[in-house]
């Protein structure tokens, strides 16, 4: 196995391992979600502007271009619906929905770039939709629906982003997260009560700001340059077996039947998507050479 391979794997695998804590930490956190927004965002800030700095000292960490401004408001977006979603509904429900992303992805590049997917990855939308269908099936009547709607516009929000930044791949859009951190942050303030924090409280916030996130993302982004676009998927994937997992286990939120069954058929179908893609893009490679 080619090392450079090897270390790309390895680090994409512990990145979503470690951010797969999240959810966890977050339903630790006994605040308004506005007000751990207010320091989950300020925080984010901070350490990717550290890290850009260290990275690339030359980089300018704000633009005001378009592409830019779409990145940090739909970013923004996503982090919102996020933490709400987490607080209104089960863990397992979120992370299977926003588990979908990928292929909403494939949808929106379709739809405003014209990106072309393969007929497998329509049937897979087709297939992923009506599982998460599913999955939402006992939110109908229930006040987890709320939730559930917020974590799939979460994962539309956040599919737009990677096509917008995928639209400007020559680009590095990582200092859009320092805006969209600050956006973030002021929305906190404006509609949470940033100083509610007490006791454990904070140990968990900069637990989770300070380490979880700024680690999961580094190796996040280094990780995926190293492999290919398919097996990030797959390893993206293991962030929605894991954290309902964790919050069982520490927090005893057993996932629902509904949830374990939908997450089932998406987690397969993303999966062997991931493979076929992966396989075609060998051989094309192959007949290349």
């Amino acid at each position: 196995m080619h090392p450079e391979y090897l270390k790309g794997f390895l680090m994409t695998a512990l990145g979503v391992l470690i951010l797969s804590f999240d959810a966890l930490l977050i339903r630790l956190i006994e605040v308004h979600s506005f007000s751990l927004l207010f320091w989950r965002g300020l925080l984010m800030a901070l350490m990717v502007a550290l890290w850009c700095r260290y990275r690339n000292p030359q980089q300018p960490l704000f633009s005001t271009d378009w592409p830019f401004i779409r990145s940090v408001v739909l970013f923004t977006i996503s982090s919102i619906l996020f933490v709400s979603a987490i607080n209104q509904t089960s863990v397992a429900n979120v992370l299977v929905i926003i588990s979908a992303q990928p292929l909403f992805a494939a949808l929106i590049a379709r739809l405003f770039i014209g990106e072309k997917s393969a007929a497998v990855t329509w049937i897979s939308i087709v297939i992923s939709m009506l599982a998460i269908i599913w999955v939402m099936k006992d939110s109908w009547s229930s006040p987890h629906l709320i939730g559930d709607l917020m974590a799939l516009c979460c994962a539309v929000a956040l599919s737009a982003k990677f096509v917008n930044d995928r639209a400007v791949s020559h680009r590095d859009m990582t200092p859009a997260l320092i805006s969209a951190g600050l956006l973030i942050s002021l929305t906190g303030l404006i509609y949470g009560s940033p100083g509610e924090l007490t006791g454990n409280d904070w140990g968990w916030m900069l637990l989770l700001c300070v380490v979880v996130i700024p680690i999961a993302f580094v190796l996040i982004t280094l990780g995926p340059t190293r492999i290919s676009a398919a097996e990030v998927g797959m390893l993206m994937l293991l962030e929605t077996a894991c954290g309902p997992l964790l919050v069982w286990i520490f927090l005893s939120e057993a996932p629902g039947t509904a949830a374990l069954q939908g997450g089932a058929v998406v987690i397969t179908t993303l999966l062997l998507h991931g493979l076929i893609q992966w396989r075609r893009a060998k051989n094309v490679r192959s007949l290349k050479t």
